[in-house]
């Protein structure tokens, strides 16, 4: 009975088998659940990392945008033809530098007083808290004024010139940690000094404040997200993640920053003219990395070279030489065309040399009979000679001078008045 009570169906209390065979076995359903709810949190980390380590290519890492990474926009100061530059410049500083390649379309107002530049460039940059160089893109457009006060030389430069500019430059790096947008607007004004036709020397200065915008990417904290946003306990099933899920995650893990900031720059420029139509440009300039003052100091040197495609506007030529690429037909309708015309003198044409005037008189005027001079007496001469009949066939004698009587205008003729006559019907009676 003993063996019975001890090995039959109802086990000793206390014994340690009983407690085992007392414990349930889990069901099916919690073995489902617990592995939909481990699937879940895989996918829900899964869509986490791949949202936010996309979105850490597009956007900084950590927060380094700076002002003071956009291009120099000014690439000539001669605004007295339209003309195309290309340049190199390259920027040093300490552990790191920028190099840029530029590219100008520059358009010239006529009067030479206004050049309009827009400029395309290529830029790379490394630092040496990154492993990585950005590469990006900028683009510019500048206004460049050009105010003489002193002579001009024969070739149109100005001996001493104001240049104010105003523009802007977008420009956009990208790499792995540092990407980041800076939109600069840039005020600044040089001084071009042209001692010599050949050379011109410009100091500048440029204040560019600009907008700059930054991102921080934070890690992503799953332990506040609520299970039951995602997983039924009833049906045991994982909820689909949407869109909103995706950029919600997004928006709690990236915070986008945006920061205000003035860079300045200084610089020298020295061009030389080889020709009207060619000029060799030097570049040497001071700026940061950073607001004005502030950051590593950075040197730029580089050079370009301006070819004009277009001829010098002729308001900036001397006079003599302000028509010499003008076409006859333009000078006259110029010529005629000046509004001081009224005030010219009145043309006095000699009838015997340029012929019979345009300008009609009534026809058939009276004929006049010019009066004869007062003469003395003459003196006693001895009688004439019997005259000599004339062989036949001559020509009579033509009257003396005192005795000629100027014939009348042919009927339908015109005569010089003394008005003033067109320029154009000037020449063409002329020849």
């Amino acid at each position: 009975m003993r063996e019975q009570e001890v090995c039959g169906d109802n086990p000793v209390e206390g014994s340690g088998l009983g407690e085992q065979r007392s414990q349930p076995a889990p069901s099916a359903d919690d073995e489902h659940a617990r592995r939909d709810q481990r699937a879940f949190f895989r996918r829900i980390r899964a869509v986490a990392v791949s949202a936010v380590g996309l979105l850490a290519l597009l956007v900084v890492k950590p927060a380094s945008a700076r002002p003071g990474t956009h291009p120099i926009v000014t690439s000539t100061w001669d605004a007295r033809a339209s003309s195309v530059v290309l340049g190199y410049h390259h920027g040093s500083f300490s552990g790191g530098g920028f190099n840029i390649v530029s590219y100008h379309a520059n358009f010239s107002s006529t009067s030479g007083l206004l050049s309009a530049q827009f400029g395309l460039y290529y830029e790379n940059y490394r630092n040496k808290d990154t492993t990585n160089t950005a590469h990006g893109m900028a683009a510019s457009a500048n206004a460049v004024f050009n105010v003489p006060v002193a002579r001009r030389f024969e070739n149109g430069l100005p001996l001493v010139a104001i240049n104010p500019y105003i523009g802007a430059v977008p420009t956009v790096l990208i790499a792995g940690e540092r990407n980041y947008i800076t939109i600069p607007v840039v005020l600044g004004i040089g001084v071009p000094v042209t001692p010599s036709k050949y050379i011109s020397i410009v100091p500048w200065f440029e204040l560019s404040p600009g907008v700059n915008l930054d991102t921080v990417i934070k890690p992503y904290d799953l332990s506040n997200e609520k299970l039951e946003n995602y997983y039924d306990a009833q049906t045991g099933k994982l909820r689909d993640i949407t869109s909103d899920d995706v950029e919600r995650i997004v928006r709690k893990s990236v915070e986008l920053k945006t920061s205000f900031a003035a860079g300045f720059r200084g610089g020298l420029d020295l061009s030389l003219h080889a020709s009207d139509y060619f000029d060799f440009n030097f570049k040497a300039a001071m700026s940061s990395v950073g607001g004005a003052f502030d950051g590593p100091r950075v040197l730029y040197l580089g050079g370009g070279i301006s070819w004009r495609w277009d001829n010098i506007v002729p308001a900036v030529l001397p006079s003599d030489k302000r028509l010499l690429r003008e076409s006859c037909d333009a000078v006259e309708e110029r010529f005629v065309s000046c509004p001081n015309s009224s005030n010219w003198r009145k043309i006095e044409a000699d009838p015997a040399q340029s012929g019979p005037s345009s300008i009609n008189t009534p026809t058939n005027p009276a004929p006049t009979t010019p009066s004869q001079p007062a003469s003395p007496a003459p003196a006693p001469s001895p009688a004439p000679a019997a005259p000599t009949p004339a062989p036949a066939g001559s020509a009579p004698a033509a009257p003396s001078s005192l005795d000629a009587v100027p014939p009348a205008a042919p009927s339908g003729t015109t005569t010089n008045v003394g008005a003033f006559e067109p320029t154009s019907q000037l020449w063409q009676t002329v020849q």
